[in-house]
């Protein structure tokens, strides 16, 4: 069974097209959006309710009618408050054959030499000339979406040098170091979630102390380590229970709690329920 991934790794949408439209609500299986990463741009729409966003360390609650641009390769991840919200997920450099200046442009953001603002108002004309626009296009689907989709996806990033929405990056941050430390982390817990993990086996993995490990990981994360692998073993197991016809025993093994009781008392904090009565709604005939 493969577990869920902070790298994510995937065909998006076709070779010719590689571009993925999720609508995303209450009844979908990935309803919360869990710390990940892709080499893809993302844009996310809050269509209505309240989502509460990590991007790259940076925290910020987005309400309906707003927008988040996500760069490749950020590290980010979403709670959503009664929502629904749209994401799409494409590779930027099927825009990088248009010629001369605007290839030129592109390529600036490609290489991330330009930092797209990172939050759009709904009151932002982006949001309501461009973003709405594309969206409802991809939605709908009509005969000709790809072009308009082409078409939308360069005018919002000509908008956002026509109205100064970005900052030119000189010189690799420090907060690009502290994410590429934190997705070391986030590799290891990947790869070793369902066995034995102590604080001094995360801190060592980049080279730190446990109490600047720790201070650095709950400030970008809101969770303190132990916290956050307790986090992603639940959800591991959530997605062990959608995909397998295993019990609750042997789904708490496999998602690293040593004693079934314990992962009991952790999902139920977590998710509200207890596991044995989510795994049955989730069984039960429709």
């Amino acid at each position: 069974m493969r577990s869920l991934q902070y790298h994510e790794e995937k065909q998006r949408g076709s070779k010719e097209f590689p571009l993925d439209y999720h609508y995303i609500d209450r009844a979908h299986a990935r309803y919360e959006m869990p710390y990940h990463w892709h080499e893809e741009t993302e844009i996310l729409f809050v269509r209505s309710g309240g989502f509460s966003l990590s991007l790259d360390g940076e925290s910020m609650e987005l309400s309906s009618g707003e927008a988040a641009f996500f760069p490749a390769g950020s590290l980010h991840a979403g709670t959503p408050h009664d929502c629904v919200y749209e994401c799409i997920v494409f590779d930027l450099r099927m825009l990088l054959s248009a010629p001369g200046l605007c290839r030129e442009k592109m390529g600036e953001i490609a290489g991330r030499k330009v930092r797209v603002q990172r939050r759009f108002c709904s009151e932002d004309p982006l949001v309501r000339e461009v973003l709405r626009p594309l969206f409802e296009g991809l939605r709908r689907r009509a005969e000709g979406w790809e072009l308009s989709t082409l078409g939308l996806l360069y005018a919002f990033f000509g908008g956002v040098y026509a109205r100064g929405s970005y900052t030119r990056e000189e010189q690799p941050r420090d907060e690009d170091k502290k994410m590429l430390q934190l997705k070391t982390v986030f590799d290891l817990i990947e790869s070793r979630y369902s066995q034995k993990l102590t604080l001094d086996d995360l801190a060592s993995a980049v080279h730190l102390d446990r109490k600047y490990f720790c201070r650095f990981f709950k400030q970008a994360t809101h969770m303190t380590p132990m916290q956050y692998l307790q986090y992603y073993r639940v959800e591991q197991a959530l997605n062990e229970m959608q995909l397998t016809d295993k019990n609750v025993t042997e789904i708490a093994l496999d998602a690293g709690f040593s004693a079934p009781e314990y992962f009991t008392r952790v999902f139920k904090k977590q998710k509200g329920i207890a596991p044995g009565q989510y795994l049955a709604r989730l069984r039960s005939p429709k």
